[in-house]
């Protein structure tokens, strides 16, 4: 708890490690961005990467509390608001009031950590959009990209339902999601969140980077053509990324399989 006159620390409570987004992966771990060939283009063309606002994400739960934020806290919340005395029950038209008015100001763009590409991610975000790529990165390789921007990268935790969102901050939530709908995008979350003062509240935002530190490898969609393979490497080259560009490892039997799985 913070005194909002000189932000002095009045007390303070330790959140769990498995709820803590900040606690992060090693720098070699591997990460993946699945999208559209055009979007990716632009970043090859003005270096550029965009964040979108979080208000303006397709999932329009996305940095929202959930039903439960109404009537419980989460047990960090509790234990602190126990430690000082505070007995009442969520202020909620507050909390939804303040998460509107900073979902305005958080803009993110969204990785997902595992090893190897996902049939599961293919089929999520691009379906059957065959002029797409992933990007292969790592965590070390995000920070170096994107040095001197205010961003900060942060692991999305996946809370079962009927559980409250985190609510220690007012940007807690934004790194919280379903677990039952969302678990298998196993999200690394960049995120940047503009002061309160500040009156931006654009779409999007455009943050400058490096992409040679940015692309370690790139692979086409499963059933794209090899004439879109040979296009994206001519792209690279033409730009200074010296990077190979692979086909994919997965086929149409593996993106059909997890399909039957798709809501």
């Amino acid at each position: 708890m913070i005194d909002s006159r000189n932000n002095a620390v009045l007390h303070s409570v330790a959140v769990p490690d498995v709820d803590n987004p900040h606690i992060l992966p090693p720098p070699e771990t591997t990460v993946w961005h699945y999208t559209r060939y055009e979007y990716f283009k632009k970043i090859l063309e003005t270096g550029m990467m965009r964040f979108t606002r979080l208000d303006k994400q397709s999932d329009k739960t996305d940095g929202n509390y959930s039903a439960e934020n109404a009537f419980e806290y989460t047990p960090v919340t509790r234990e602190l608001m126990n430690s000082i005395g505070f007995v009442e029950t969520p202020q909620w038209k507050q909390l939804l009031y303040t998460n509107e008015v900073i979902r305005k100001k958080a803009y993110v763009h969204c990785w997902s950590l595992r090893k190897k590409e996902s049939a599961w991610m293919w089929n999520s975000f691009l379906g059957a959009e065959t002029r797409s790529i992933a990007i292969c990165s790592t965590i070390k390789r995000l920070q170096i990209a994107l040095q001197g921007h205010p961003v900060e990268l942060q692991r999305i935790i996946y809370y079962p339902p009927g559980v409250p969102r985190p609510d220690w901050s007012y940007t807690a939530p934004f790194s919280a999601k379903d677990r039952v709908k969302y678990r298998d995008e196993r999200e690394l979350r960049l995120i940047s969140v503009t002061e309160p003062e500040q009156s931006d509240e654009s779409e999007f935002r455009l943050f400058k980077i490096d992409k040679n530190a940015l692309v370690a490898k790139i692979v086409v969609h499963p059933l794209s053509a090899r004439e879109f393979q040979k296009e994206v490497q001519h792209d690279l080259n033409r730009y200074g990324i010296s990077v190979h560009v692979a086909r994919s490892s997965l086929g149409a039997c593996d993106l059909q399989a997890v399909a039957k799985r798709l809501p």
